[in-house]
């Protein structure tokens, strides 16, 4: 961890943390941010109301989050007047094109970052017929030159970088096989205890239960990190992510995205940073392959 201990600049860890370029995709431990596209920044009419505490996830929008060193962001889609956004509950968050416009800005600013875009719910306000050709051409038209193919899902950092200088995004989605293309991924595997009035004690066992026997590293998987209360919504867990994902937590090696509300307010990247540098010179501290 002494490599990254007095870090300030969270916006190009990726590429200035030493060694960790021979990690691949599934290899690598991914900080990240829970229904990512729905944040305070936002300017709701109604901040105080309760359905706003209970739908925001995250304190600032995905450009903040990316230069904050967060790296795969979790996004649930919707249509409504023929836009997609993001949303949770019943808010509606951010643009499809606000959140390219802050994967362009982001990686033109930090071209050797890598970030995930976990597009894992897709689905229509009225009658559920989301237009997955309309949602693709989007895409394409504002990342296409930046989505690393599915075939590549086992190269390491070094190997995709010496392939392209601009694919460094990873697109996970639902329905993946409904858009012919292998620039978008199958849609990663999730664990999440599934109770919404969770304790941090079942929290805690139910994250035990996981990681012994976590999924595969050869392919991310996402460990939802979230919990509730009925006057406020979502918690931070600020205590309880910095305990059970510190250095010498075997959670954190074993994970692959840990998807957290309100990211910033723990220790997260810093972990993660700390992970990523242990696991080239310890692999064996993930569990192997199976």
């Amino acid at each position: 961890m002494s490599n990254s201990a007095t870090r300030n600049n969270y916006a190009n860890w990726m590429s200035t943390t030493p060694h960790i370029d021979s990690l691949t995709i599934g290899q690598f431990v991914w900080p990240g941010c829970h229904n990512a596209g729905m944040d305070w920044d936002i300017g709701h009419p109604f901040p105080e109301s309760t359905s706003a505490h209970w739908s925001l996830c995250q304190n600032h929008d995905l450009l903040w989050q990316m230069r904050n060193g967060a790296r795969s962001f979790d996004l649930r889609m919707m249509t409504r007047n023929n836009e997609f956004m993001t949303f949770h509950s019943l808010i509606r968050g951010r643009r499809l094109k606000e959140i390219i416009a802050s994967v362009n800005t982001f990686l033109d600013e930090n071209p050797d970052e890598f970030i995930i875009l976990d597009f894992n719910k897709l689905l229509d306000e009225k009658n559920n017929r989301f237009d997955h050709q309309a949602f693709k051409a989007q895409i394409l038209r504002g990342l296409e030159e930046r989505l690393i193919p599915h075939r590549d899902r086992h190269l390491d950092f070094a190997q995709l970088k010496k392939i392209s200088p601009k694919r460094r995004v990873i697109l996970s989605i639902e329905y993946y096989e409904k858009f012919y293309s292998e620039l978008f991924w199958p849609a990663f595997d999730n664990r999440w205890q599934g109770d919404t009035f969770i304790t941090a004690a079942e929290l805690a066992e139910y994250i035990t239960e996981v990681m012994q026997n976590p999924p595969t590293s050869i392919y991310p998987w996402r460990l939802s990190m979230t919990q509730y209360t009925f006057a406020l919504g979502p918690t931070k867990l600020t205590k309880e992510i910095n305990a059970w994902f510190d250095m010498d937590s075997y959670f954190l090696y074993r994970s692959s995205i840990i998807s957290v509300d309100f990211f910033e307010e723990s220790n997260l990247v810093e972990y993660c940073i700390g992970a990523n540098s242990r696991l080239v010179r310890e692999p064996e501290l993930k569990r192997p392959y199976r």
